[in-house]
């Protein structure tokens, strides 16, 4: 009896100070290696990338459960190296070797723990969280190393910061003209703006205590509400400087924050919403490359049917993702007749939280359309069936799911268990939640 699930496999930074020499003297440099050649975001990815020394390995070692966290720490306590390397990572307690795919995998939920963890925002973007323990401990600091190698080592890019964040990056200053109250992300700062905007003279002096707190001195009156509400929007930007500081800190690694300084319009990409595409069926299904039998042949017809089922099953993922609903009207009548299956399916599919971006990261490592051109030209994903599993298992065994190979970009699907859509949505469902491990179950 075959039980696995989605058996992955896998055949696989202190600074880099850019002002200082090899031998410890100290430069300045007036511009980044490569500026003149710099105008795209492939240029800016390529520059980071040729600043990694191969000369060591920056090994980080944890488990899946509290990936966030163990990340950070063991980032910190390296001792014997630093993320002027390359990254490799491995996963306790699993065989996965990394040759790329283990790192972007890593590099993709850490990104994303970051943003959940030390940021407050929205789609429009996102401010650091104010943290005096996280300030204390340097964890600001590590979250702009980990931005540095997430851009230069195949992971995505922190493209989720409000504007006024990255231009303080980029220049150093805050631009107290260009700030708003949409740039306020502090809840308890929210509800007080809101709360003031709303009150009359007496409720208004309700809140004289908090309003001061925040620096206003001025006169407490109806009158004066622009003057409170703009002195409680600097409020909420400048005591975030000591958190940005230290992610300037962190971006020196591989010289990145000298480029975005040098090249600010151009990395604003990497750090603003709204540059890029996030994972997309589009992109996804374009990238599919099935390993077809010969034409003619039942196998190949099977194949196809397969192939069929992981369009159909990527496009009701994304369908899921926005919230829309399937239009069955013109399906065939006998796929109607599994429509109920088919919906408790995709809604079991729902609460199981996959998303396109998920289901690339399962098949690849990476959750992210790749940065580059070529890279995304590049990009594919190799289709493999196996028609033999009854051969090796008997006919009576229960179910076989997909084998990937991740850092290949391959999966290989077991085609007698995906007669119906409804089989091959349940058997890929349950792969994806249970088989990020690298290893037999």
């Amino acid at each position: 009896m075959c039980s696995m699930y989605s058996y992955r496999t896998f055949d696989e930074m202190e600074v880099i100070d850019l002002d200082k020499k090899t031998d410890g003297t100290e430069i300045c440099p007036k511009r980044f290696k490569g500026h003149e050649e710099t105008k795209s975001v492939a240029d800016v990815v390529k520059s980071l990338t040729e600043r990694v020394d191969e000369n060591g390995i920056f090994s980080i070692c944890v488990t899946r459960d509290q990936m966030l966290e163990r990340g950070i720490k063991q980032w910190q306590r390296q001792k014997k190296s630093s993320p002027k390397h390359p990254l490799r990572v491995s996963f306790i307690g699993e065989a996965g070797i990394d040759n790329g795919a283990l790192r972007k995998e890593f590099l993709t939920e850490m990104m994303a723990g970051i943003e959940k963890r030390f940021f407050d925002g929205g789609d429009n973007g996102k401010n650091p969280k104010y943290s005096m323990t996280d300030l204390d401990k340097h964890n600001f600091k590590t979250v702009g190393e980990i931005f540095a190698v997430s851009i230069a080592q195949g992971g995505p890019p922190p493209n989720f910061l409000m504007q006024w964040c990255y231009n303080y990056i980029s220049t150093g200053e805050v631009d107290q003209e260009a700030i708003s109250e949409r740039d306020v992300t502090d809840p308890e700062l929210i509800q007080l703006i809101k709360e003031i905007e709303a009150a009359d003279n007496t409720t208004l002096m309700e809140f004289t205590d908090r309003i001061l707190s925040c620096g206003y001195t001025g006169a407490m009156s109806t009158q004066r509400k622009e003057d409170i509400v703009r002195s409680l929007v600097l409020h909420s930007t400048v005591r975030l400087l000591p958190m940005l500081q230290q992610i300037c800190s962190g971006m020196k690694l591989y010289g990145l924050l000298s480029l975005v300084q040098q090249e600010t319009d151009i990395c604003r990409q990497l750090f603003v919403p709204g540059s890029f595409s996030k994972m997309d069926s589009d992109f996804l299904v374009k990238s599919l490359s099935p390993v077809f039998s010969e034409k003619g042949t039942m196998r190949h017809q099977r194949e196809s049917k397969v192939v069929n089922f992981l369009q159909d099953f990527i496009q009701d993922l994304e369908d899921e993702e926005e919230g829309g609903k399937n239009n069955r009207e013109d399906m065939p009548e006998e796929t109607k007749s599994e429509d109920e299956d088919i919906m408790k399916a995709e809604r079991h599919t729902n609460n199981m939280n996959i998303t396109v971006g998920k289901f690339c990261q399962w098949l690849t490592g990476q959750g992210h359309i790749p940065l580059s051109h070529s890279e995304r030209e590049g990009f594919r994903i190799i289709i493999e069936f196996d028609h033999d599993c009854q051969v090796r298992y008997g006919t009576h065994h229960s179910i076989c799911y997909p084998v990937v190979n991740a850092c290949s970009c391959s999966v290989t699907f077991p085609i007698a268990h995906l007669s119906t859509y409804v089989e091959f949505k349940n058997i890929i469902s349950q792969a994806i939640v249970h088989g990020f491990e690298f290893g037999r179950c």
